[in-house]
């Protein structure tokens, strides 16, 4: 019998799926409450509102989820940890076949949850780090006594059945700290990872946008870390290529709110479809329908762009940013003319 490797089959899973148009993978942020105040981060209130979906409703969710086909699903926040009902969830993931991972700051993690973590059978944990002092890190985070907390949480970690990957989102705080925040996260044995990407607020604030680095501090960044684990871009990141939206949103993999709302990405929120008042099938076919019918405006300039082929601008940046998904940032046009020159200085092969 022929073998693969876990990513290489999901990988492969991914591609069918996107082909089929049928979805394979989904996000549930279970909760906008969160323990920390993160000034970068596109939570739209950082609190628990009453309106937030009920034990029953998320479980229902996750069972449709697996009724339609869905093999991977990854549980965010907020801080998850902080619905108190978060064992009752992951157990029915366990049980509807779903195979999960989590999105945490590791700030509450305790040897009682990660043992939870272990018997619910969570293939991967995913830890955010935003700093290698007390300084960075709860500048960062809004909160004195985090740092401290974050690296008890990290020791509770230690020699787990599930994978661990900490992801450093790089701003203009922590820019200088990525060495040793890689230092820190390989010395406990776990996957490090940096990201450059900050974005508004799902609501739309631009608040977090004065903490995102510089083009030509991004670009730097990359070319002296060549070859090290920067984040590969998302699956359900929208890129600037065509077709209009080229990503996996509304073709493989969707995301639902702690409000039940049902959208194409967290960092794309549409078409909030109400999961309340209809079901995720429904859903899923009007997500199809966003995709399909989406088209350029007259502000389209990807298909023309000399540095089309450099650009990590999605239709979501620029929804996002101006409501036009067609729209140009500058901030991206920049970048993608300094990673264009930087791989020109590197390309050994003749120019044409």
């Amino acid at each position: 019998m022929q073998q693969r490797d876990p990513q290489t089959y999901l990988t492969a899973l991914a591609t069918r799926a996107e082909h089929t148009r049928q979805p394979d993978r989904a996000t549930i942020e279970l909760t906008y409450g969160c323990n920390l105040r993160c000034v970068h981060c596109y939570n739209p209130t950082h609190r628990a509102l009453p309106q937030e979906l009920t034990t029953a409703e998320v479980c229902s969710i996750l069972t449709q989820m697996a009724d339609l086909g869905i093999l991977t699903v990854s549980l965010s926040g907020g801080e998850p940890s902080l619905r108190p009902d978060i064992d009752i969830i992951l157990r029915h993931a366990r049980r509807a076949g779903l195979l999960v991972s989590l999105l945490s700051n590791a700030t509450r993690m305790t040897p009682a949850l990660a043992s939870l973590l272990d018997e619910t059978g969570v293939s991967r944990l995913f830890i955010s780090i935003y700093g290698a002092t007390a300084a960075t890190y709860e500048q960062m985070t809004g909160i004195p006594g985090s740092f401290a907390h974050f690296l008890q949480g990290l020791d509770c970690l230690k020699d787990r059945t599930f994978a661990v990957t900490v992801r450093m989102p790089v701003t203009t705080i922590n820019y200088d700290d990525i060495d040793a925040c890689q230092a820190l996260t390989e010395s406990r044995g776990f996957k490090f990872q940096y990201s450059l990407d900050i974005h508004p607020r799902t609501d739309g604030n631009r608040a977090p946008l004065a903490y995102r680095l510089a083009p030509n501090l991004k670009t730097a960044l990359d070319a002296r870390k060549l070859g090290a684990p920067r984040a590969a871009q998302a699956p359900d990141t929208c890129s600037s290529d065509a077709p209009f939206i080229s990503c996996a949103c509304g073709k493989n993999s969707f995301a639902v709110t702690p409000y039940g709302k049902m959208n194409l990405c967290v960092a794309f929120p549409t078409p909030q479809y109400d999961l309340r008042t209809g079901t995720l099938r429904e859903g899923w076919d009007l997500l199809k329908r966003t995709v399909d019918q989406a088209s350029p405006t007259a502000r389209y300039e990807c298909t023309v762009c000399d540095v089309q082929g450099s650009c990590r601008q999605g239709r979501s940046d620029a929804w996002l940013e101006t409501g036009d998904m067609s729209a140009c940032l500058p901030h991206f046009k920049e970048w993608a003319t300094l990673e264009h020159r930087t791989h020109a200085l590197l390309d050994p092969r003749p120019a044409r």
